[in-house]
């Protein structure tokens, strides 16, 4: 999937320690780690939302539930679930 997730046998396991995270269909982030923070924690270039949006906006941060090895970063609308960017279909 990445540098940090992997897919075996339909599962969805962490590169660095083999942590089995979830089904390969369902959105690993929904069973990971999260820790939410102010946009201002995402880093130095990342400018005061409240200027382009009216919505409330977060910084989210996933990690392995085994290791704690950092697995993805997110800018989102606070009251949204987040994002199923690596999903997987067949053929």
């Amino acid at each position: 999937m990445d540098l940090h997730l992997a897919i075996e046998d339909g599962r969805v396991v962490c590169r660095s320690c083999g942590e089995d995270i979830c089904a390969a269909e369902e959105n690993y982030k929904l069973h990971s780690l999260c820790e939410r923070k102010p946009l201002t924690e995402a880093g130095a270039l990342v400018n005061d939302p409240a200027v382009y949006v009216d919505d409330e906006m977060e910084f989210r941060q996933f990690y392995c539930p085994g290791c704690a090895t950092l697995l993805e970063n997110e800018v989102i609308k606070s009251d949204h679930e987040p994002v199923h960017d690596k999903q997987v279909f067949s053929e």
